[in-house]
């Protein structure tokens, strides 16, 4: 019973130790998590001294559903996915929409004609042509945009309309090389009649520096180009004179052949335009005799018969327009 007796207080001051500890231990596991918490940087503040990154695209599950007979606008370039400095360049860009695709059960899905408006000017001016560097910043071109009066655009299923911007050689000779994303939409304050959703295909273009020298090949590609460019401007003398200059150098070139036809057909010369698609067509089939059909130039020469073909004559004689 002593030795009980003096266990007794010994035992009862460890247990007072442990439980202080115990209690102790709680009250630092709790701070250690509220310190935690704290620390913890909110996810939409940047790091100290970051920059912030181009934005990313957003993942396709998030994007809007599409829709039968959706618009959508696909930039080109006329002059081709690579351009040098010192050559012209025009961009393109088609409004068109998505040809409905059939249900299950074969029924393919009624879509209205759309009516686009420019609240002020012509609707190509209510388009915005962007052109991006790898990083994502907004490059600033001269870009002069084609411009027509018309201020609506009606877009059934299978309409489509054009816009066009270019750049003369003199302006493409300060473009810094490299590779860049071309997008062309509308802004949404100046145009009625948009929809929701407007799918925006993004085109790349390559900027490369003129080589110099150039070999006969270049040198030929680029006489092509500003020929096809004066054309495209409406000037058909100087686009003669260097589709001359490209065909003595070059005389079964079907580039050049193509841009000769057109120049004669221009100025009215029908016969001698197709006389000149039936050379290319000719020299097309023996250079390639496997290859498929040179559709640009049947399409191209079928449109020239058109204005060969004679006037309907009536029974008795007449012109029917008589």
């Amino acid at each position: 019973m002593l030795k009980m007796r003096c266990l007794q207080p010994v035992f009862s001051a460890f247990m007072a130790i442990w439980i202080m500890a115990a209690l102790s231990s709680c009250s630092c596991g709790d701070d250690n998590k509220k310190t935690e918490l704290r620390s913890e940087p909110a996810a939409t503040s940047p790091a100290p001294g970051s920059e912030p990154g181009p934005m990313e695209e957003p993942p396709a599950e998030v994007q809007p559903k599409e829709e039968p007979g959706q618009l959508v606008i696909s930039p080109s370039a006329d002059t081709g996915a690579q351009s040098y400095t010192s050559w012209p360049l025009i961009i393109s860009a088609a409004v068109w929409r998505k040809i409905p695709v059939p249900d299950e059960q074969g029924t393919l899905p009624e879509v209205s004609p759309i009516t686009l408006k420019a609240k002020s000017g012509s609707w190509r001016e209510s388009l915005v042509l962007e052109v991006k560097n790898p990083a994502g910043d907004r490059m600033t071109w001269p870009f002069h945009l084609v411009n027509q009066p018309d201020q609506s655009l009606v877009l059934g299923v299978d309409d489509s309309a054009n816009a066009h911007w270019w750049l003369d050689p003199s302006e493409t000779q300060a473009l810094p090389e490299g590779a860049y994303s071309v997008t062309v939409s509308f802004k949404p304050d100046g145009m009625d009649g948009l929809p929701a959703f407007i799918v925006l295909d993004r085109f790349y273009l390559t900027v490369v520096k003129e080589p110099n020298p150039l070999d006969p090949a270049l040198e030929s590609a680029k006489q092509y180009q500003m020929a096809d460019f004066f054309l495209f401007k409406g000037d058909a003398k100087a686009a003669g004179e260097r589709v001359d200059k490209l065909l003595a150098a070059e005389p079964e070139n079907l580039g050049g052949l193509s841009l000769k036809s057109k120049l004669l057909a221009g100025e009215g010369k029908n016969l001698e335009a197709v006389n000149v698609l039936g050379d290319a067509l000719s020299i097309y089939y023996r250079k390639y005799p496997n290859a498929d059909p040179p559709l640009g130039l049947l399409h191209q020469r079928s449109e020239v018969l058109k204005d060969l073909a004679p006037e309907p004559v009536a029974v008795d004689g007449s012109s029917p327009s008589n």
